[in-house]
């Protein structure tokens, strides 16, 4: 799923208007400024606003009618899985609600797709996995641990083999690399999960799906575990 081009005048306007929206600058339930004002103060004509506020109303941001302007949509109502409004909420900072959120559904989503790839997995896919396990064992510090940690997590979801789930779990990972670096940063040690990332490669080696989602459900519960009590910082 691609995002909305932000090279075309109007595009510039949807996400400079959505990035206000998911950094509440614009709060639910509020109303825009007017077309004239806004026109002015981004310095675009009225017809690329209006271009941009009809995309701003299909992913479910904004309410737009006659004579009563621009409001923006109650969160529940957000397309909250669209790749934009991910990257703009990611950008305003990671809340710890929206991070227990995105921990919820990789619960969900990910145990399934490492059952998937112990079933599935080709040899050279196994190849690739075992090649990011290794990276993630000689990592000597938090940035290369969470390149090589984001790489066994790709490298199992392609060996899942299943298109659509590939989509959700590629949305999720426009943001997982801050989750991972929080997560890292809030563990004893940042390879404190490599124990665990070892038996889910060991179960997708031998094709057992059983031990492979239980494997993988542990990492994602532990990782939960381990996030902030407080307000998570900006990335």
């Amino acid at each position: 799923m691609a995002t909305y081009s932000g090279r075309s005048l109007h595009g510039q306007v949807v996400h400079e208007l959505g990035r206000r929206i998911a950094a509440g600058r614009y709060a639910p339930g509020t109303a825009l400024p007017s077309e004239e004002e806004l026109s002015l103060e981004l310095s675009v004509s009225r017809t690329a606003l209006r271009e941009a506020t009809k995309v701003l109303v299909a992913k479910g941001l904004l309410d737009v009618k006659p004579r009563l302007g621009m409001r923006v949509r109650p969160q529940d109502t957000w397309n909250l899985l669209d790749p934009d409004i991910l990257a703009w909420r990611a950008a305003a900072g990671l809340s710890l609600e929206f991070l227990r959120q995105l921990a919820e559904v990789r619960e969900v989503l990910e145990p399934g797709v490492a059952a998937l790839a112990a079933r599935k997995r080709t040899p050279a896919q196994l190849q690739r996995i075992e090649h990011a396990y290794a990276l993630m064992e000689s990592a000597r510090d938090q940035h290369a641990w969470v390149e090589a940690d984001l790489a066994f997590h790709r490298e199992v979801l392609a060996a899942g083999g299943n298109p659509m789930l590939n989509t959700l779990v590629s949305l999720i990972e426009m943001v997982l690399e801050g989750v991972l670096v929080l997560n890292a940063e809030h563990a004893s040690s940042f390879n404190l999960s490599l124990p665990e990332h070892g038996r889910v490669c060991a179960a997708i080696a031998r094709q057992d799906e059983v031990a492979a989602h239980a494997a993988m459900l542990g990492i994602l519960v532990d990782a939960r575990k381990r996030l902030p009590d407080g307000p998570a910082p900006r990335q």
